[in-house]
């Protein structure tokens, strides 16, 4: 599949080679996506990782904490992402089982993406300890920044409301 080249600059892939990327050509398949779609939808189990590798989308959540309601529609983006470092996103759902999306990605522009299942992944993962394992300590990488980004963000909303309760 010609996209496999593409995959090299993907985080996903660090610290390995095409050869090495290329045992997970069977775990994965390139998709069009218009201007426009929604590619993953918060709230929605998800079952698989996304790579672009053509395109820019944007990543935005509810505003609310009223998530229930289908009306709605509120969302702020918070991250514009471009293919220029082949991001990938939908990360959790290879990990835990059940696992609802916790962000709405759209494509801002015609995009490519790769697919990659959770089965084929374990699969291929398993059928390749070696090169599954960078895998998983690059996902663990990109879930731990993540999480110090995230824990930074609360504590800049916990002091600013606390600066709002003081007054």
């Amino acid at each position: 599949m010609p996209y496999i080249p593409h995959l090299i600059n993907c985080p996903l892939f660090k610290g390995l080679n095409e050869e090495q990327i290329s045992v997970y050509r069977a775990a994965t398949r390139q998709v069009s996506y218009p201007e426009g779609k929604s590619i993953m939808v918060e709230g929605e189990t998800g079952t698989n990782l996304v790579i672009l590798i053509k395109g820019t989308v944007t990543i935005s959540k509810k505003l609310t904490l009223l998530g229930d309601d289908e009306s709605d529609t509120k969302n702020k983006t918070f991250i514009t992402l471009s293919d220029e470092h082949k991001p990938f996103f939908g990360e959790m759902a290879l990990l835990m089982e059940g696992a609802l999306r916790t962000a709405t990605v759209t494509a801002s522009t015609d995009c490519e993406i790769v697919v990659m299942e959770k089965e084929a992944f374990q699969k291929v993962s398993t059928e390749h300890p070696t090169i599954g394992w960078k895998v998983m300590e690059n996902i663990a990488r990109k879930l731990a920044m993540n999480l110090e980004r995230e824990s930074k963000n609360v504590l800049k909303l916990t002091t600013a409301f606390s600066l709002v309760l003081d007054e």
